[in-house]
């Protein structure tokens, strides 16, 4: 297993007692906050698999669970998003696509876990940003490789993924779907502009799109000035202060689409509140990360601007855990 992250801590009692290094009266400044450099330094040393990134749950129901979990949260929200009818959209065939391409922002993105297998089926364009250079680079091999079902390489000898490029091509001449795209960005979140991914501080690890060359629609991932129908934020967020926080939610605001259907997803552990309800938040030494409690998390969503439309808990985790809510 993994070092254990943040968010595989027991999910104990977090009441503050009088005295003790965080919340108490006699303390006059700020608690520790996270450290950027630490954090990289941490997850440079876990292994760039599901089941490092997972610490060590990912081989077994929890990735599965969690993935399916958000598909039919954003399923729930967006419907048009579904390709085929189902409970959720009963008709979503009736809707003709809209004339830009839908695109997401993955960040904190690890090997593009989530990008893979939650937002890519659903959306026509992922920005995927990553600052830890070996997570990225594991993302990138295995889109480009053909690894990703929906990014299947044209260049394979494998009948399956030759099969599925086809279609790819024939659904967009036919206008039932459009090529897929993900761009792979290493960069921290730190005075990030989700509009401006690649910046002064970010690399360009690169571009991979499937069918090569045949992408339908307007816009996406590759404009000089990106905008986003969605963005998400899994399992990364605790590595900023409260002030870089907010000023990150704020900027991810002004990347939204314009419209009611367009959403900031955050995706966390939660910890309890202080007694009273009072919002509260703990840092791990070891990789430097907070954990925040349910009302903290409310408190950085006003202040940034936002309305908290729906609130889901992850089911189905190990009770060790903390609470996953997003």
């Amino acid at each position: 297993m993994a070092p254990d992250a943040k968010r595989h801590k027991p999910n104990t009692n977090t009441t503050s007692k009088p005295g003790s290094a965080l919340g108490s009266a006699l303390k006059k400044k700020a608690p520790p906050g996270p450290v950027y450099e630490k954090g990289i330094e941490y997850w440079d040393k876990v292994d760039a698999s599901v089941n490092g990134v997972l610490g060590g749950y990912g081989e077994g129901p929890v990735p599965h669970i969690e993935q399916l979990s958000s598909r039919l949260l954003l399923l729930s929200l967006i419907p048009s998003l579904s390709p085929f009818p189902n409970p959720l959209t009963p008709e979503p065939t009736l809707r003709p696509l809209p004339s830009h391409r839908r695109t997401v922002l993955d960040v904190g993105a690890g090997i593009g876990r989530v990008t893979r297998h939650v937002l890519l089926p659903l959306f026509d364009d992922v920005v995927l940003v990553e600052p830890v250079d070996k997570f990225v680079r594991e993302g990138y091999r295995a889109a480009s490789e053909g690894e990703w079902r929906d990014l299947p390489s044209g260049t394979s000898n494998d009948l399956e993924q030759k099969r599925r490029v086809e279609q790819q091509r024939q659904d967009i001449k036919d206008g039932k779907g459009r090529g897929k795209r993900v761009r792979f960005v290493k960069r921290g979140l730190q005075d990030f502009d989700p509009r401006e991914p690649v910046d002064d501080q970010a690399e360009e690890v690169g571009l991979v799109a499937s069918p090569k060359g045949e992408i339908g629609g307007e816009g996406g991932c590759i404009e000089d000035e990106v905008v986003y129908d969605v963005i998400w934020c899994q399992w990364c967020l605790g590595h900023m202060n409260h002030e870089d926080l907010v000023n990150f939610l704020r900027t991810a605001k002004k990347a939204l689409r314009e419209g009611d259907d367009h959403y900031i997803f955050v995706k966390e552990n939660c910890c309890d509140d202080a007694p009273g309800g009072v919002g509260q938040e703990f840092l791990d030494e070891e990789d430097s990360s907070l954990t925040r409690s349910h009302q903290k998390w409310v408190d950085c969503f006003h202040e940034a601007g936002l309305t908290v439309v729906r609130e889901e808990i992850q089911q189905g985790m190990p009770d060790e855990l903390f609470v996953v809510k997003t």
